[in-house]
């Protein structure tokens, strides 16, 4: 794989944080910062192992805005974080769509519902769901009636919390179906049924998204 930098980014790629361990194993050796986890993010990582799902090392998931930005669910809510800055430690595998178009219009709708959070709007983090998306079957991706019901509900600063893989789901989901594109085109899933594991192995066998590369901490 190649090795990426903040500005071999593009908008809409799909970056899926790697554990730590992983990281220094990558590179063969030390690396100089530590990947920022949080408890949360490694009880994932556990829960993903327990219940066999593949590459259980990916425990959260965000959508590049730009080469500088990140917007993601975490626990303070949907944030856009620099890469260089408060996401420095972190080292990604990231994924691009190959529909240009498309990429970016999941970076302005991941930006849209960024900037409803900024003005009021409730996005909390979904913990229970982060831990519901671990077990169960996958489900159906929501139907264009549903979609339009949801948006208009969150352009009204209704309340609706995101985990971070199911955020990056819907924003993809959501900019197909404004594209003129089933939801299931893309996902073939119920958004909240996706975690960053299933996530990893969806883009990893999906036509409309191929391997960009990693990044890793401290080198942006």
């Amino acid at each position: 794989m190649k090795q990426l930098f903040g500005r071999d980014l593009r908008p809409g790629d799909v970056l899926l944080r790697m554990a730590t361990e992983f990281s220094q194993n990558l590179k063969g050796d030390n690396i100089p910062g530590k990947v920022l986890e949080t408890a949360l993010h490694k009880v994932i990582g556990l829960g993903q192992r327990v219940a066999g799902q593949p590459n259980a090392f990916l425990a959260h998931a965000a959508i590049a805005l730009d080469t500088q930005f990140v917007i993601e669910a975490r626990q303070a809510g949907v944030t856009a974080n620099h890469l260089a800055m408060t996401n420095r430690g972190c080292g990604y595998y990231v994924y691009r769509c190959t529909n240009a178009a498309l990429a970016r219009g999941a970076a302005t709708c991941a930006k849209m519902f960024f900037d409803i959070a900024q003005t009021g709007g409730n996005m909390n983090y979904a913990k229970i769901g982060a831990v519901k998306s671990l077990f169960g079957p996958g489900g159906n991706a929501k139907s264009a009636a549903e979609m339009e019901t949801l948006l208009d509900a969150l352009l009204k600063g209704r309340n609706h919390n995101f985990f971070c893989s199911q955020f990056v789901v819907y924003v993809y989901q959501l900019a197909a179906y404004q594209s003129g594109l089933a939801a299931k085109t893309l996902f073939n899933i119920s958004d909240a049924k996706v975690s960053p594991s299933v996530l990893a192995s969806m883009l990893q066998g999906n036509p409309h998204f191929q391997e960009a590369g990693y990044m890793m901490p401290d080198e942006r």
